[in-house]
This record gives structure tokens, sequence and C-alpha cells, in this order.
């Protein structure tokens, strides 16, 4: 993802962002069907435990992992955030940058990078497309032409 982000953000406005959980979590649990939510603060100790206690239920349900899981899923957050030089007003305003074009070439770049496929292949839509190579040529170049022009500069160099 960094050499993704390296190699198509001109103005270098993507910063890696570390998310941190609190120290201190909230839990609704319902003891059975009858019963109501009950709201408990878990603490350091008792969080441990309750990721312990769900380990443990996945092992024995997956009998030690030789039994697979079907219809699971894993969720994975990946978090940047976007820097500019001034405040939201002077960015619009005075830089005459719209935020939420960079928001849409950011998101293009990272499923990219993260499903492995070329950006181009990720917008169905032609019109879309092509405005949205007006704004981020980089990252949406024509991969057959990119590689033409490679080998024609390859043989000029010869």
């Amino acid at each position: 993802l960094d050499a993704a982000v390296e190699k198509t953000d001109e103005a270098s406005a993507l910063r890696s962002t570390i998310i941190k959980t609190g120290q201190s979590w909230l839990r609704n649990r319902q003891e059975n069907l009858l019963s109501g939510l009950k709201l408990k603060r878990l603490l350091a100790d008792e969080l441990k435990l309750e990721k312990n206690k769900a380990f443990d239920l996945l092992d024995a349900l997956s009998r030690s992992g030789s039994l697979a899981i079907e219809s699971s899923e894993l969720h994975v957050i990946v978090a940047v955030t976007h820097c500019f030089e001034k405040d939201i007003i002077g960015t619009i305003i005075q830089d005459n940058i719209n935020p939420i074009q960079k928001l849409e070439s950011s998101t293009l770049l990272f499923a990219s990078a993260i499903h492995g496929v070329d950006a181009r292949d990720l917008i169905k839509d032609e019109s879309e497309l092509s405005r949205l190579e007006g704004q981020n040529p980089l990252l949406l170049k024509d991969s057959d032409r990119v590689d033409d022009e490679d080998e024609l500069t390859r043989l000029a160099s010869c």
C-alpha cells in the first residue's frame, strides 16, 4: 500500500494512521431470551478473559481447526489520513482543491492495491472513468499504452 501511495499521490497528502482501542469497553449482553440487556464496562483484565473465552469457543467449534468454518468473514480496517495545508474552507476556496475528489482517488488506489487489480478495471462506467482520469491520470493510466511507451523508451535508449 505504501508503494502504491508513493507512486500515485503527487501531493503526498496521505499519511498512515494507527487506530488504538480504548482501555475499557462497554459490553451489552443478554443472558437468555427472556432477560433484558445488561451493560457492563470491561477493563483490561476482563477484556483479556473475554478474548480468551471467544478463542476457546472458536477452538471448540472448529475442533481445534480440523473443521472448516463456512460463511465466516474477516473484517480488516485500513486507515489513512488526508493532510491538507489549510483548513477545509481554505483548501476549497483558496487552493481550489476538492477534497471529495482526493477521497475518491485514494479509495480507488486502496481498492486497486488490496484487490490486486488495475484501478481502471474497478470502474465500469466510461463517463466516470474519463472524469476520474482527469483527476488522477497517474492512477488511471492505460497499462497497455504505458507498456508501449516503456518499450519505445527502452528502444530509444539502446
